[in-house]
């Protein structure tokens, strides 16, 4: 079951030893998060990580970045996706492949997953649980609904667990369905504790 971290949405002192050190981790895959980041901050922050852990980032915003960086692939978030027609899509998704970069997306409903107008190699369905970040994001989902789902749907797309995701979830999510999950708050809260 392939296990993903999410970077923490803002960042904090540091945060760059801590996010080398889980990429020692050889299977682990590392979405970097950083909404209303500038391109120029957004470089400024990937320039500070090793060039040997850049394999295993997925870029979440200026996508742009993949020509001088030699990153894992791009996440494309909700906004990104409505913001450009099917066509420049499946040409941005066709020219990202060519280049051997990974493709992901955020969804928020089954029918989604079903209904994507691009081949990804996998998605992140949220919110799964109660959030551990956001007060007010809950899960949506019953576990009968997606246990349901992955013994009938036609996509073979692996479908990514987020959404209140802890380490020990990871056989509960397994038994459902899911062929991933993805870690946030329960990964960041530690060292925030720490900090306390």
């Amino acid at each position: 079951m392939q296990k993903v971290i999410l970077s923490n949405p803002t960042d904090f002192d540091g945060e760059i030893s801590i996010i080398e050190q889980l990429l020692m981790d050889e299977s682990l895959i590392f979405h970097l998060r950083k909404p209303g980041k500038s391109l120029k901050e957004y470089e400024d922050f990937l320039r500070q990580i090793q060039p040997k852990c850049y394999r295993k980032i997925v870029l979440h915003s200026h996508y742009e970045l993949i020509n001088k960086y030699n990153v894992k692939g791009v996440h494309f978030t909700e906004t990104f996706r409505q913001s450009i027609d099917d066509a420049t899509l499946f040409n941005t998704v066709k020219m990202l492949r060519k280049h051997r970069l990974s493709v992901s997306c955020s969804l928020h409903t089954l029918n989604a997953i079903e209904n994507l107008s691009f081949k990804a190699d996998y998605v992140f369905l949220s919110p799964i649980l109660k959030s551990i970040s956001k007060t007010d994001y809950v899960g949506v989902f019953t576990m009968d609904e997606l246990q349901f789902y992955f013994h009938v749907r036609k996509s073979n797309t692996p479908v990514y667990a987020l959404g209140g995701i802890r380490e020990e979830n990871r056989a509960f999510l397994e038994r459902i369905g899911f062929q991933g999950y993805v870690l946030m708050g329960s990964v960041w809260e530690k060292y925030f504790q720490a900090e306390n």
